[in-house]
């Protein structure tokens, strides 16, 4: 398949032909004519030839410019030929004349190439196993699986890839990465925002081996509806210990007066044992049993009527205002959809993190551009700097989740080494990560101490802030599409 032509090379000639009588100052001028049109984009060499022909008292002179692409003629003849051409006019008058015309690059044969073929990428003509142009390998295939596994693993293992000598600045060089791509040092790394996705993917993938909807926990009272994590190691503690519920106090301590359970009784502990993680519905059971047990006919009314709808305005206040009363009942049915699945809830807000990122960069980078407002430097310059920010706090919470499913893993003293390295390195992150972000302010924006400190502090705040609302955005976004 050969490529378009506006990608492939090609072969501008330019026929001249003038009186013999100033062959000499023609030529000078010709040679100098030619070295200035190779200094226009897209040309890449340039050559002069005698053509016999020519009739008596004239000469004939063809210069050939071989050029990378049409889009670079098309420049230079619009911009750069009008101007030379004057030049010559001025000169020499009426006395030569210029033909130019076009040839495109078809095919090119060259003694000892890899290949007579072009690149499938830019056209060029193949003298080796990359294109001398724009670099891609000659061999360009489809990949099998196999193949594509090897090509990662091998940049991975690599001590010279891009992927290491990025790593390593992006840990512990604070600002590094920023800095060296705003003064063009960009090739011996990667990208910063591939590397902020391909972190990013890898995070949230090892993030995902543990259900995320277990983590969360949606309680509704006669009150109010929140939403906490749920702590797994204080219900393993709880489970099995007697419940304090009312009594009234009798001589030997609280007098309990069990009633037996009624059929309306275990179904409405069914249902309730029903929504939580399946682990810990035993526990969950024998705890609503004794509390039912012990409860009063009207308590055990109203408990009936809340888990029938737990949401119905009988249950559940939501005070949005006149002017919002519309969004009520759609509230109304999200919160019946939570209640009903809460761990499904859990793993809409965990899919929708990555979209909440989207939006808590650009507002971290507006914040950057305000604090620094006389810098000179443009938004996306900010952009970058919290790109590679975000992306070594990433590559920190992959080290974390590393140390946790390896815990996992492992029993006995192995577990409890692992654990001890796990708690020495989240207080060495509650340290480090601020540490991290003041120094690679200082280094990017290059300002003293006493103006450097202040920002952090600000930029820190705006940091809660910005969290706090994008969160409440990302509760109300999943909760709304359900």
């Amino acid at each position: 398949m050969q490529p378009p032509s506006e990608s492939r090379s090609v072969l501008y000639e330019v026929n001249f032909e003038a009186d013999a009588a100033i062959s000499g100052p023609f030529d000078t001028w010709l040679r100098d004519h030619v070295a200035d049109v190779l200094q226009s984009d897209g040309f890449r060499s340039a050559e002069i030839l005698d053509d016999d022909s020519a009739p008596p008292g004239r000469i004939r002179r063809i210069v050939q410019y071989r050029l990378h692409d049409r889009t670079a003629l098309e420049r230079y003849l619009a911009t750069v030929a009008p101007r030379l051409e004057e030049a010559g006019r001025v000169r020499f008058g009426e006395r030569y004349s210029a033909t130019p015309r076009v040839l495109p690059h078809r095919e090119e044969f060259v003694l000892g190439a890899f290949s007579t073929e072009n690149c499938l990428n830019c056209g060029e003509v193949l003298r080796g196993q990359h294109c001398s142009h724009c670099g891609q390998h000659a061999q360009v295939r489809v990949l099998s699986m196999w193949g594509l596994v090897k090509d990662v693993v091998g940049d991975l293992l690599n001590a010279d890839s891009r992927v290491w000598r990025t790593l390593w600045p992006l840990g512990f060089r604070p600002g590094l990465l920023t800095q060296d791509y705003l003064r063009g040092r960009r090739a011996r790394y990667t990208p910063p925002f591939r590397m902020y996705l391909v972190l990013s993917v890898v995070f949230f993938v090892l993030a995902s081996l543990e259900d995320p909807g277990r983590a969360l926990e949606f309680n509704v009272d006669e009150n109010a509806a929140n939403i906490q994590l749920r702590d797994d190691a204080a219900a393993a503690d709880g489970a099995g210990k007697p419940v304090v519920v009312d009594t009234k106090p009798g001589p030997g301590g609280p007098m309990y007066k069990a009633r037996p359970l009624d059929e309306d009784a275990r179904k409405l502990i069914e249902g309730i044992v029903a929504r939580v993680p399946a682990s810990e519905r035993e526990a969950i059971r024998a705890q609503l049993e004794r509390e039912m047990s012990q409860a009063s006919p009207e308590d055990r009314a109203v408990a009936r009527r809340f888990m029938a709808d737990p949401c119905g305005e009988e249950n559940l206040r939501v005070d949005v205002g006149a002017e919002f009363e519309p969004l009520e009942e759609r509230l109304r049915g999200a919160c019946r959809k939570i209640v009903a699945d809460q761990q499904g809830f859990g793993r809409a807000i965990f899919d929708n993190v990555p979209k909440m990122m989207f939006i808590f960069l650009p507002l971290i980078a507006g914040v950057l551009a305000l604090l620094y407002l006389r810098s000179g430097r443009y938004y996306v310059e900010h952009l970058l700097f919290v790109v590679h920010f975000h992306a070594f706090f990433f590559l920190a919470g992959i080290v974390a989740l590393l140390l946790d499913h390896l815990a996992a893993l492992l029993s006995g003293g192995a577990a409890r080494l692992v654990e001890s390295v796990q708690g020495f390195y989240g207080a060495a992150c509650v340290f480090y990560v601020p540490w991290y972000l003041l120094m690679a302010l200082r280094r990017v924006y290059g300002q003293s101490w006493w103006k450097t400190v202040p920002k952090f502090g600000i930029l820190g705040i705006a940091y809660f802030v910005s969290l706090v609302l994008t969160a409440i955005g990302l509760l109300a976004y999943t909760a709304l599409t359900l």
